[in-house]
């Protein structure tokens, strides 16, 4: 009598959306998508409340699989107990043995299925998975529920075979709608990278133009931005494959809901197999743009600090700093600052205001400012800098001092790192 859980479906789930979110969120700064301070602390106070509570699932989870392989461990050695000695001890002995491993099969089939739909209601996947996404897991978990109660009141082997077939029929149902959601949610992440990679190569574009201005040969950069473009563009094609094979969705309904068994496993062996092409070549539109930027920073010969990510970057030195994104900006000392039109800024002390041909405002002459907004551009430059960052964006740091990065903040560069 066999009730196993296939794990290699869980782990294949499992491997494509760790593929999927390391590769994704390499651009993290690459493009701003959040909020200045005072939203950006109820976006991470939300964030927070939803890592606890995802937590607390995945040990609840942790602890449901512990348990299971504790009483597959048991059940396995029953069974080869009862083969060497029938008789009736042995068979009571396997009969307790099968219901408790059938027992915490469930339960270990319940903790996926919790964990699957703190996924489905996370606020970074509202709206985008099926309406029905939500209740079709209820419903999985309600039928789990009823099974157990039937295996833990069977006394008779028909009894515990017609459970083990009965969970088996439901797994098989179970793992395919899983992996359906998480085709889905993988789209989605694919359309988020996308948007950032073409935010990406406009500032390529724009960053090659303005050292060809100043006299550089940007031959090698102009080829390391042609290569991440037409990687980009092969992603593309790739991914609308990918979203037409999840348009079809054969096999399920529109809430996914397994339709056709048989269908439905057809369809996502040939969607994960897109997908993971996409991912690849993303991957490798990835490693492109890194090229490109180890490129320009060889090309503005100075020291480099480039940060990305969300969090917060403190900074202190002479030089100049370039800061992109959703963030509030707080700074002092003998400095310039240019900001774009639509940032918010306050400055203490006397000092001057200028707005540029472009319709950015220049400041110079203040004692100390604080700038926030959203998908806003600030320029500073001047000695003894002492600024700090807090949001999603990114930012360059080129000249001399010393810098410190927390949270999700990625930085490189060669200005001395703070202890």
């Amino acid at each position: 009598m066999k009730a196993k859980i296939k794990n290699r479906y869980w782990l294949n789930i499992l491997t494509l959306f760790t593929t999927a979110v390391f590769i994704l969120s390499l651009f993290s700064g690459i493009a701003a998508a959040e909020t200045p301070k005072d939203k950006y602390q109820d976006t991470k106070e939300k964030y927070q409340d939803t890592k606890e509570k995802y937590q607390d699932t995945k040990e609840k989870y942790q602890d449901a699989k512990d348990k299971y392989q504790d009483a597959k461990v048991k059940y396995n050695e029953a069974r080869l107990k009862y083969k060497s000695v029938k008789n009736n001890l042995s068979r009571d002995e396997l009969k307790d043995k099968t219901r408790d491993y059938l027992g915490n099969t469930v339960d270990y089939m319940i903790s996926h299925l919790e964990l699957l739909k703190d996924n489905v209601e996370s606020s970074e996947n509202k709206g985008v998975l099926p309406a029905g996404a939500a209740a079709n897991i209820d419903a999985h978990i309600a039928q789990l529920t009823d099974l157990k109660t039937k295996i833990q009141a069977a006394n008779t082997t028909k009894e515990l075979t017609d459970s083990a077939r009965e969970l088996q029929d439901a797994w098989i149902n179970i793992e395919l709608e899983a992996r359906y959601y998480a085709g889905i949610i993988i789209n989605h992440r694919i359309d988020l990278f996308v948007v950032k990679a073409d935010n990406a190569s406009a500032r390529m574009d724009t960053l090659v133009q303005k050292l060809k201005d100043q006299g550089k040969d940007t031959s090698k950069l102009e080829e390391e931005a042609s290569g991440f473009n037409n990687l980009m563009n092969e992603a593309k094609q790739n991914h609308q494959n990918d979203l037409t094979l999840f348009a079809s969705h054969n096999g399920f309904d529109s809430s996914g809901k397994v339709t056709g068994i048989q269908d439905a496993k057809a369809f996502l062996q040939q969607a994960t197999s897109s997908q993971k092409e996409t991912l690849k070549k993303l991957k490798s539109a990835t490693e492109q743009s890194r090229d490109f930027f180890k490129e320009a920073k060889k090309l503005i010969g100075r020291n480099v600090v480039i940060a990305r990510g969300t969090g917060r970057l403190e900074a202190n030195g002479t030089g100049k700093a370039l800061i992109k994104g959703n963030v509030t900006v707080t700074l002092s000392g003998n400095a310039t600052l240019i900001v774009s039109s639509n940032a918010e800024v306050t400055t203490d002390g006397t000092g001057t205001k200028e707005v540029l041909g472009n319709g950015d405002i220049k400041y110079h002459g203040f004692g100390s400012a604080t700038i926030t907004g959203e998908n806003t551009r600030i320029e500073i430059s001047g000695n003894e800098i002492t600024l700090t960052a807090e949001g999603t964006g990114s930012a360059i740091l080129t000249g001399r001092g010393t810098y410190r990065a927390e949270k999700e903040f990625t930085a490189s560069g060669e200005w001395k790192k703070e202890e």
